[in-house]
């Protein structure tokens, strides 16, 4: 796999460490996380092509969504009154690997991410995800997913149980008194690192759970259903780019729009959510103030990192599908739109819709045609879905 096909995947992930790779079973999903993993690591290896045999590297870790996962104590664990400590997961422990190595990007695969509902297990990430910023000192910042480690106060024999905790986590008698990273867990709990990269594969199908508009929200969603024997049987989807030269972009990222407007062409990218959002008006998909500042993010990290070769139309594209058409989901009544609807003119566009339904998707193409041209991944896709929309008289992006 080449550069060119990983540069959406590193723009996204600068954008927001938070993404979704949808697509049917076998197509390499949870792969692309550990490649990914190998590509970033930092770790010595005694020759180069042992990066691309170490399957565990130091910076990835994969953990399997239960079906019963209900509540987040499976993720962020939770006291236990009988073992008289705290339970810690896989989740916790690893992100507090990762804070020890900041400069490393640290990948979480969360495989089958959507075998239980998300907003339910994950809601302190989603919650944490959305805090970020930097302080005045210019350190990443979110709100914590455990509390402060103090305030869990003594147990029944009087042992303070947050440093029990850090006695747990960093394996020292005492790492309160010599480590600052076990002080910011006591003072102000564990936030999530800058350098944490979390990744879900979804499958949908009959067993499970459709996302909600908030986990989208949240997230960058990237579609996975591309297979090519011929390269599968070549070996080149096993080939992947060393990617170390990337670590400080996708650990150092802005966080808000007003960091980045005056490098890019902001004035069009807010055009065309203007004429998105006019389209949308009065419908569950309209944006909000996150995908905005998302789209400024995406678009600058897009130029950063594609260079000579950026085109905001292309990356516009990529954004569209990502944060835009994968919110839009109905059946014929739900996505209909009448010809004489205000929305249209709103949105710039005429009715013309090359003899397909005139609805929402037909809409939505015009728009895109209007702003970003003929021939995007972006219109493949809605026609796609158009197709769906005819056969089943019901779709998502999703499948």
């Amino acid at each position: 796999m080449g550069i060119e096909k990983i540069l959406p995947y590193l723009t996204a992930l600068r954008t927001k460490p938070f993404m979704l790779l949808a697509g049917i079973s076998g197509t390499g999903k949870s792969r692309i996380v550990r490649k990914l993993a190998q590509a970033t690591s930092t770790q010595h290896y005694a020759n180069e092509s042992d990066r691309w045999d170490d399957n565990r590297p130091e910076n990835f870790e994969l953990i399997q969504v239960k079906p019963n996962w209900h509540n987040s104590m499976d993720v962020v664990g939770f006291y236990s009154n009988i073992s008289k400590k705290y339970e810690f997961t896989p989740f916790v422990e690893f992100i507090v690997k990762a804070w020890q190595h900041k400069d490393t990007p640290y990948f979480l695969c969360l495989d089958e991410m959507n075998l239980a509902p998300v907003e339910e297990y994950f809601a302190e990430f989603l919650s944490a995800i959305e805090s970020r910023s930097n302080d005045s000192e210019g350190n990443y910042i979110t709100d914590p997913i455990i509390k402060p480690f103090k305030d869990f106060g003594k147990n029944d024999i009087g042992e303070d149980i947050g440093k029990n905790m850090l006695k747990h986590l960093f394996g020292e008698a005492d790492p309160i008194d010599k480590n600052p990273l076990a002080v910011q867990f006591y003072e102000k709990g564990l936030t999530l690192p800058p350098n944490l990269m979390v990744m879900g594969t979804v499958n949908m199908d009959e067993t499970t759970f459709s996302f909600s508009r908030k986990v989208l929200d949240r997230a960058m969603s990237v579609e996975m259903n591309e297979v090519d024997y011929d390269k599968f049987l070549s070996g080149e989807t096993e080939a992947f780019p060393l990617l170390t030269d990337f670590n400080a972009l996708l650990v150092n990222r802005p966080q808000k729009a007003s960091e980045v407007k005056d490098d890019i062409d902001s004035a069009k990218v807010v055009e065309y959510l203007k004429d998105v959002n006019a389209l949308l008006e009065d419908t569950p998909f309209k944006l909000g103030y996150r995908a905005a500042n998302e789209a400024m993010l995406y678009v600058a990290a897009n130029k950063e990192l594609v260079g000579e070769k950026f085109s905001l139309p292309t990356a516009l594209d990529e954004l569209t599908l990502m944060k835009i058409l994968s919110r839009i989901e109905g059946d014929d009544q739900r996505l209909g739109i009448d010809e004489n609807d205000p929305r249209i003119a709103a949105a710039h566009i005429t009715a013309d819709t090359d003899g397909d339904p005139l609805n929402l998707l037909t809409c939505l193409r015009a728009i895109v045609r209007n702003h970003l041209g003929n021939d995007t991944q972006t219109e493949k896709k809605i026609a796609s879905m158009c197709r769906t929309l005819d056969r089943e008289h019901f779709v998502s992006y999703w499948g």
